[in-house]
């Protein structure tokens, strides 16, 4: 039993000595290295020490290195920053209901009303910014509660109003004080004018920083209905470009329609430069109308000019190349016709 006892302290030893320096010394030798058992490390790799061996202090420990590749956590850029705007109770909503007429005691106006809604607070530019709009008749707008200002127009009228929004409901009746007016023409008894041919302005008794009037209405065609506030205008109807125009004092009632007939008095001339007295037209052929004083009232080309002139005297003027031929007539109020210059004894146009 001494024997085995013996026997295996000279192997440990062996063992031992062959871990601290046989393998150096066995390959001097040409010797097999020893190979060591599973449960010992690999020489060739460090043993993991035992937790404590390990440093409790990370100030001892050395700065971690990422392996080859690997991508930090931490991005190089800087992140966006993001703005949290603070969380703010909504306003309860409250319901607004419009409705337009024209007079206190008159019904409501069912279509041609333009309703828009605009803050009481101005913007940065100064302006108060719009937050609804609808058109038609009546109108409901369901919005937060506060104060508004409601603008109601209709045709060439409106007016705004100031509404406090609360909780609940909220109507708002606009009362316009307006009414309507539609224009025609003619040039004698019976005898229309063509609607191409006239338009209307409507002017309000205000005047601008000039002194001139303040348009209310511009280019009204004939029928069309203009809607106005009640008060007085005038209005001038223009027939043709020219110089046939006539005015009149109108005065639109509240929550009435009225028609306004104006008597132009011109006429609508045909003009055409022949050789002979019922001969073809000469084309290629400028006119100038002048009035008895020598001043210019329009001008045109072509073998079949037209204009409208208000009645009284011109002389007209064909030029046809080098030659110029002319003509004094009287202008009729209603009397439309063809007039003639005749292409004889002409006067040579100096070059």
């Amino acid at each position: 039993m001494v024997r085995h006892i013996l026997t295996s302290a000279i192997a440990a030893l062996a063992i031992g000595f062959a871990l601290s320096g046989a393998p150096a010394q066995a390959q001097d030798l040409g010797g097999p290295a020893p190979v060591p058992p599973a449960d010992i490390p690999n020489p060739g790799t460090a043993a993991a020490p035992p937790p404590s061996a390990v440093p409790q202090s990370t100030d001892l420990l050395p700065a971690p290195q990422l392996p080859g590749g690997a991508t930090p956590y931490a991005p190089d850029t800087e992140l966006p920053r993001i703005d949290l705007k603070p969380i703010t109770a909504e306003k309860p909503k409250g319901r607004l209901l419009l409705a337009a007429k024209l007079t206190d005691d008159g019904p409501q106006i069912k279509a041609g009303v333009v309703w828009r809604v605009f803050g009481n607070d101005p913007g940065p530019n100064g302006s108060r910014p719009m937050v609804a709009e609808a058109k038609g008749g009546a109108a409901t707008f369901e919005l937060p509660s506060g104060t508004y200002l409601v603008y109601c127009g209709f045709g060439y009228t409106g007016n705004t109003t100031r509404v406090e929004l609360k909780d609940g409901i909220a109507n708002q009746t606009v009362v316009l004080n307006a009414g309507g007016v539609r224009f025609n023409a003619v040039t004698g008894p019976n005898k229309t004018i063509s609607a191409d041919d006239l338009t209307f302005n409507v002017y309000s008794p205000e005047v601008d920083s000039r002194g001139e009037p303040k348009p209310a209405a511009l280019d009204v065609s004939p029928g069309e209905i203009v809607r106005l506030a009640a008060g007085s205008y005038n209005v001038v109807a223009n027939y043709g470009d020219a110089n046939a125009n006539t005015s009149a004092e109108i005065e639109v009632k509240a929550g009435k329609l009225s028609d306004v007939t104006l008597t132009e008095k011109a006429a609508k001339v045909t003009l055409k430069l022949v050789g002979s007295e019922g001969g073809e037209a000469i084309a290629d052929t400028k006119w100038s109308v002048l009035t008895q004083a020598g001043d210019i009232v329009t001008s045109g080309v072509g073998a079949f000019p037209s204009f409208v002139l208000a009645e009284g005297d011109y002389t007209i003027v064909a030029r046809h190349e080098d030659t110029l031929f002319q003509r004094v007539v009287t202008i009729a109020s209603g009397d439309d016709k063809e007039i003639e210059v005749l292409a004889k004894g002409g006067e040579k146009v100096r070059q």
